[in-house]
Protein backbone atom coordinates (compact mmCIF):
# COMPACT_ATOMS: atom_id res chain seq x y z
CA UNK A 1 0.00 0.00 0.00
CA UNK A 2 1.13 3.68 -0.95
CA UNK A 3 1.93 6.12 1.78
CA UNK A 4 -0.22 8.33 -0.06
CA UNK A 5 -3.59 8.96 0.96
CA UNK A 6 -4.62 11.44 -2.04
CA UNK A 7 -8.33 11.36 -0.20
CA UNK A 8 -7.42 12.53 2.44
CA UNK A 9 -5.02 15.25 0.93
CA UNK A 10 -8.08 16.47 -1.25
CA UNK A 11 -10.11 17.04 2.37
CA UNK A 12 -7.23 18.71 3.68
CA UNK A 13 -6.62 20.52 0.27
CA UNK A 14 -10.62 21.88 0.24
CA UNK A 15 -10.52 23.00 3.99
CA UNK A 16 -7.15 25.06 3.02
CA UNK A 17 -8.60 26.75 -0.08
CA UNK A 18 -11.39 28.12 2.06
CA UNK A 19 -9.11 29.17 4.74
CA UNK A 20 -6.71 30.94 2.38
CA UNK A 21 -9.21 33.00 -0.09
CA UNK A 22 -10.62 34.27 2.97
CA UNK A 23 -6.89 35.92 3.79
CA UNK A 24 -6.43 37.34 0.51
CA UNK A 25 -5.95 41.42 0.98
CA UNK A 26 -7.47 41.74 -2.43
CA UNK A 27 -10.62 39.12 -3.28
CA UNK A 28 -10.56 37.78 -6.83
CA UNK A 29 -13.97 37.19 -8.74
CA UNK A 30 -14.98 33.98 -9.20
CA UNK A 31 -14.10 33.69 -12.66
CA UNK A 32 -10.45 34.88 -12.28
CA UNK A 33 -10.31 32.10 -9.16
CA UNK A 34 -9.33 28.56 -11.20
CA UNK A 35 -6.63 31.31 -13.55
CA UNK A 36 -5.38 32.05 -10.29
CA UNK A 37 -4.84 28.33 -9.52
CA UNK A 38 -3.30 27.88 -12.76
CA UNK A 39 -0.85 30.69 -12.66
CA UNK A 40 0.05 29.78 -8.98
CA UNK A 41 0.75 26.05 -10.33
CA UNK A 42 2.80 26.82 -13.39
CA UNK A 43 4.69 29.45 -10.98
CA UNK A 44 5.81 26.77 -8.26
CA UNK A 45 6.54 24.64 -11.56
CA UNK A 46 8.84 26.94 -12.92
CA UNK A 47 10.22 27.51 -9.57
CA UNK A 48 10.63 23.54 -9.35
CA UNK A 49 12.25 23.57 -13.17
CA UNK A 50 15.01 25.52 -12.26
CA UNK A 51 16.11 24.50 -8.56
CA UNK A 52 16.19 20.82 -10.03
CA UNK A 53 18.52 22.53 -12.97
CA UNK A 54 16.62 21.27 -15.31
CA UNK A 55 17.18 24.57 -17.38
CA UNK A 56 20.37 26.46 -17.87
CA UNK A 57 20.35 29.96 -17.63
CA UNK A 58 20.48 31.66 -20.89
CA UNK A 59 20.87 35.27 -19.09
CA UNK A 60 23.64 36.72 -16.64
CA UNK A 61 23.01 35.17 -13.33
CA UNK A 62 23.69 32.70 -10.92
CA UNK A 63 22.75 28.87 -11.33
CA UNK A 64 21.08 28.29 -8.23
CA UNK A 65 22.35 24.57 -6.52
CA UNK A 66 20.28 21.78 -5.90
CA UNK A 67 18.78 21.65 -2.49
CA UNK A 68 17.27 18.24 -1.90
CA UNK A 69 14.94 20.07 0.77
CA UNK A 70 13.80 22.52 -0.95
CA UNK A 71 12.88 20.09 -4.01
CA UNK A 72 10.92 18.63 -2.12
CA UNK A 73 9.13 21.92 -0.78
CA UNK A 74 8.45 23.38 -3.85
CA UNK A 75 7.28 19.50 -5.55
CA UNK A 76 4.87 19.19 -2.32
CA UNK A 77 3.35 22.43 -3.07
CA UNK A 78 2.97 21.84 -6.54
CA UNK A 79 1.39 18.75 -5.73
CA UNK A 80 -1.33 20.76 -3.37
CA UNK A 81 -1.62 23.16 -6.15
CA UNK A 82 -2.74 20.12 -8.20
CA UNK A 83 -5.44 18.99 -6.05
CA UNK A 84 -6.68 22.58 -5.45
CA UNK A 85 -7.19 22.32 -9.19
CA UNK A 86 -9.35 18.90 -8.88
CA UNK A 87 -11.22 20.11 -6.94
CA UNK A 88 -12.15 23.59 -8.41
CA UNK A 89 -12.80 22.07 -11.82
CA UNK A 90 -14.33 19.12 -10.31
CA UNK A 91 -12.09 16.71 -11.55
CA UNK A 92 -10.88 14.99 -8.07
CA UNK A 93 -11.91 11.39 -9.52
CA UNK A 94 -8.81 11.75 -12.00
CA UNK A 95 -6.34 11.80 -9.06
CA UNK A 96 -6.78 8.44 -7.57
CA UNK A 97 -3.86 6.53 -7.91
CA UNK A 98 -3.49 2.47 -7.01
CA UNK A 99 -0.10 1.15 -6.02
CA UNK A 100 0.11 -0.69 -9.93
CA UNK A 101 -0.33 2.86 -11.16
CA UNK A 102 2.79 4.16 -9.01
CA UNK A 103 4.51 1.16 -10.07
CA UNK A 104 4.32 1.32 -13.72
CA UNK A 105 5.98 4.80 -13.25
CA UNK A 106 9.31 3.49 -12.91
CA UNK A 107 9.18 1.47 -16.50
CA UNK A 108 10.37 4.27 -18.87
CA UNK A 109 12.24 7.29 -16.96
CA UNK A 110 12.88 10.35 -18.86
CA UNK A 111 16.38 11.46 -19.28
CA UNK A 112 15.47 15.65 -20.01
CA UNK A 113 13.60 17.01 -17.25
CA UNK A 114 13.10 20.34 -19.35
CA UNK A 115 11.07 17.78 -21.91
CA UNK A 116 8.91 16.36 -18.65
CA UNK A 117 8.41 20.10 -17.42
CA UNK A 118 7.30 21.56 -20.88
CA UNK A 119 4.92 18.64 -21.49
CA UNK A 120 3.02 19.08 -18.08
CA UNK A 121 2.94 23.03 -18.51
CA UNK A 122 1.56 22.25 -22.68
CA UNK A 123 -1.33 19.55 -21.03
CA UNK A 124 -1.95 22.35 -17.92
CA UNK A 125 -2.57 24.87 -20.33
CA UNK A 126 -4.72 22.90 -22.67
CA UNK A 127 -6.62 21.68 -19.53
CA UNK A 128 -7.51 25.26 -18.70
CA UNK A 129 -8.03 26.54 -21.97
CA UNK A 130 -9.95 23.62 -23.67
CA UNK A 131 -11.20 22.62 -20.38
CA UNK A 132 -10.25 18.87 -20.68
CA UNK A 133 -10.05 16.26 -18.55
CA UNK A 134 -7.60 13.93 -20.12
CA UNK A 135 -4.60 17.02 -20.35
CA UNK A 136 -4.99 17.42 -16.92
CA UNK A 137 -4.73 13.87 -15.82
CA UNK A 138 -1.82 13.28 -17.93
CA UNK A 139 -0.32 16.34 -16.35
CA UNK A 140 -1.21 14.89 -12.80
CA UNK A 141 0.51 11.56 -13.93
CA UNK A 142 3.23 12.91 -15.47
CA UNK A 143 4.11 15.26 -12.91
CA UNK A 144 3.83 12.53 -10.25
CA UNK A 145 6.04 10.29 -12.26
CA UNK A 146 8.43 13.31 -12.27
CA UNK A 147 8.72 13.30 -8.18
CA UNK A 148 8.55 9.75 -7.83
CA UNK A 149 11.47 8.23 -10.40
CA UNK A 150 12.88 11.16 -12.35
CA UNK A 151 13.78 13.17 -8.97
CA UNK A 152 13.41 9.77 -6.56
CA UNK A 153 11.23 11.71 -3.96
CA UNK A 154 9.94 8.81 -1.59
CA UNK A 155 6.58 8.38 -0.80
CA UNK A 156 7.64 8.89 2.73
CA UNK A 157 9.17 12.06 2.44
CA UNK A 158 6.44 13.58 0.17
CA UNK A 159 3.53 12.44 2.61
CA UNK A 160 5.48 14.02 5.22
CA UNK A 161 6.34 17.31 2.74
CA UNK A 162 2.50 17.48 2.31
CA UNK A 163 1.73 17.78 5.76
CA UNK A 164 4.06 20.36 6.63
CA UNK A 165 2.36 22.45 3.90
CA UNK A 166 -0.75 21.84 5.65
CA UNK A 167 0.77 22.63 8.80
CA UNK A 168 3.00 24.95 8.17
CA UNK A 169 0.91 27.44 6.12
CA UNK A 170 -2.63 26.71 6.14
CA UNK A 171 -3.22 25.82 10.39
Amino acid sequence: MTELDIAKYLRQTRDMMHEVSVQWEIPIGPKQILLNDYLNLDVSLSELTFKTQSVLLNVPGKQPRQDEQEVLALYSQAFVQFLTISLRQQWTHLMVMTDEDIAQFGRFPQRHLAHQFMGIKTMLLNSYHQKRQADFSHAWRSFLKLGLVELGISQTDLHKAIQNNFNDNYA
